[in-house]
């Protein structure tokens, strides 16, 4: 065996070993952006339309003006830009108490016409007799449009929903850590919620 020849034969037994030490290559799991959560800091805001709560320092109140002038209901956005994120919510008053229940049967079946998708939906009772403010936050797991909804009421004359939809497709495992953010300031808004006298129409 020449030179040439035995260099040759080490050099394929190395890279043959070399080979042999590689491990299969591992896929690295999807990573999603840092988000910098803002402080939980508070401001009060009162609609014209007669209801007042506190809203987050870096969310910001869209009115929409065209409402329902006849019925009397007012339509209007908590806006939290850095979350691209929107609770639309409706005050509507109450006439009588078969218009009570009709809202509160809607609200119920607002939140479980997404059950097809849902992975789960929590719900949870609150109730503010002090200011005459009671009802439901619902919580739903899963790839669903509108993963929070509540709505509040005194039962006489008042009527409150709050839907939360992100301005893009829902996905669960990026948007758990805003979402629960969030979830956070809308518990803190009903826990200020009071009615309030109008001041002016839709």
């Amino acid at each position: 065996m020449n030179k040439r020849t035995g260099f040759g034969l080490t050099l394929l037994v190395a890279m043959t070993s070399l080979q042999g030490c590689d491990e299969p290559p591992v896929p690295k799991p999807r990573g999603y952006h840092r988000i910098e959560f803002p402080a939980f800091e508070y401001a009060s805001y009162t609609h014209p339309c007669g209801v007042s709560f506190e809203v987050p320092v870096y969310s910001k109140i869209e009115r929409i003006e065209r409402g329902a002038p006849e019925a009397g209901i007012c339509w209007f956005n908590c806006a939290v830009p850095r979350f691209s994120a929107k609770l639309h919510c409706t005050l509507m008053p109450l006439a009588e108490e078969a218009q009570f229940v009709s809202l509160v049967e809607d609200a119920h079946q607002m939140v479980f016409s997404h059950e097809m998708k849902a992975a789960g939906i929590r719900t949870q009772q609150f109730d503010f007799p002090e200011r005459n403010v009671s009802g439901v936050l619902y919580t739903l797991q899963g790839p669903v449009a509108s993963p929070i909804q509540f709505f509040a009421t005194d039962s006489v004359a008042h009527f409150l929903r709050g839907s939360l939809y992100f301005d893009h497709a829902p996905n669960p495992d990026s948007l758990k850590p805003s979402l629960a953010h969030i979830e956070q300031d809308i518990v803190h808004l009903i826990e200020t919620l009071a009615w309030t006298q109008p001041t002016s129409t839709p």
